[in-house]
């Protein structure tokens, strides 16, 4: 790697790491922090009751890490809620301890938001597994920019391990949800759409770990019903009763991954989604086919 940048008089990022027995990729995460060229930046590290060693591998690293540790397990939205809360930084951005940043990611991303007048900055996402080898690279399909909120609505398409955000941004749009278990990252990321141009760079500057133990592939259909209340809340906006249709779809989907027939077919009939459900089923397999 590169020369580090040491920029003392550069904005401070903190970067929120939300663990729950996360030891098993952590250190791989925690290192992808240190390895960056920007380097005036916090770990804030909320340890939400683990009982691994996740402690101990944090613990192990320099004062730039700052650990806490919550008493007892709470839902997610709390967690995160109380990780910002120890946030010194004029920007937050997010690393799950699974997921890994390549070394030009904050460079780049404060490079971009500094200054201008933007909700947050995202960027494109490789895919990899448990060994870290690459499932899916990012893909040459250009990310949406600017106001993305009427995409939005329709399917959360943000990374969350990607973004990169002006803490008064969090606080004026809204903060977490406290009582969500799993899409505290797109409530969040509506709210500031909403109201702000939203910047992508079109390169991918991280890593998605999928493996057996994400709680996004646990909490499927818990994600699916939050993401439903997450856009009802904008209601009667025209825009967000479109994305509705798009988001009991996926719901839809989810039942059916589960097994859950009875309730497939509730909502394909209630809601009458069947023509998007086919669409997206259609284009998953196609695209399986294609590659």
């Amino acid at each position: 790697m590169g020369k580090k940048l040491v920029m003392d008089n550069t904005p401070l990022v903190s970067v929120l790491m939300n663990c729950y027995n996360g030891e098993k990729f952590l250190k791989e995460a925690i290192d992808s922090v240190y390895q960056q060229s920007y380097q005036n930046w916090e770990i804030i590290f909320w340890d939400n009751a683990s009982i691994d060693n996740s402690a101990e591998i944090a613990l192990s690293y320099d004062s730039r890490l700052k650990y806490f540790k919550s008493e007892s397990t709470t839902a997610l939205g709390e967690a995160r809620v109380l990780a910002v809360d120890k946030a010194q930084g004029k920007y937050i951005a997010f690393l799950d301890c699974d997921d890994l940043w390549y070394p030009q990611k904050l460079f780049k991303q404060i490079e971009m938001i500094n200054n201008n007048n933007l909700g947050f900055v995202y960027c494109k996402t490789d895919i990899i597994n448990e060994r870290g080898s690459s499932i899916l690279k990012a893909t040459s399909e250009t990310l949406p920019d600017g106001f993305i909120f009427p995409g939005l609505v329709k399917e959360n398409f943000i990374p969350f391990v990607s973004v990169l955000l002006p803490i008064k941004v969090y606080n004026e749009c809204g903060r977490f949800p406290k009582d969500y278990k799993n899409s505290t990252d797109y409530y969040l990321f509506l709210k500031i759409a909403q109201r702000y141009k939203i910047h992508a760079i079109q390169e991918a500057c991280c890593s998605y770990r999928i493996h057996s133990d994400n709680l996004s592939h646990k909490q499927r259909i818990v994600g699916a019903q939050e993401s439903i209340n997450a856009v009802s809340s904008f209601l009667p906006d025209k825009v967000a009763l479109n994305g509705l249709k798009y988001q009991y779809a996926d719901l839809a989907i989810m039942y059916l991954k589960e097994v859950q027939l009875i309730n497939f077919a509730t909502v394909l009939l209630n809601k009458a989604v069947l023509p998007i459900v086919y669409k997206r089923i259609f284009n998953k397999v196609f695209n399986r086919l294609i590659k």
